[in-house]
């Protein structure tokens, strides 16, 4: 379907009308995105614009899939100092300048708006 949020491109960006009711209902009718794209291989799902995205394009969304799995099966060893509380004295100094620079880059933008409509 793509998601904004994970910067992955869904197939409604290569396939215009391919959107999220699309997907959704094909998604819902064949329970994951493997089982729609081997019948998309097979026999026609949905309507004709869908069957040929999905079989044209169907290694791009695997391998979409797969990039953002969630992999459960990764033996992680944690160091003990991982956990250990970090060194928290050089934050305020961080967030000083940071909100500093906001502070410079909103009175800039203020500037900016206010040259705009006054100029």
């Amino acid at each position: 379907m793509g998601d904004e949020v994970d910067g992955v491109p869904g197939i409604q960006h290569l396939v215009p009308g391919f959107g999220r009711r699309t997907a959704l209902k094909l998604l819902k009718k064949h329970g994951s995105l493997e089982n729609l794209l081997n019948a998309a291989s097979v026999r026609t799902v949905g309507r004709q614009y869908a069957q040929e995205a999905l079989t044209k394009y169907a290694d791009y969304l695997r391998r979409n899939y797969e990039v953002l799995a969630l992999r459960r099966d990764v033996d992680v060893h944690l160091q003990e100092e991982w956990l250990l509380e970090r060194d928290t004295s050089n934050d305020a100094n961080v967030l000083s300048n940071f909100f500093r620079l906001l502070e410079e880059t909103n009175k800039s933008t203020r500037e900016s708006r206010s040259n705009f409509t006054n100029g």
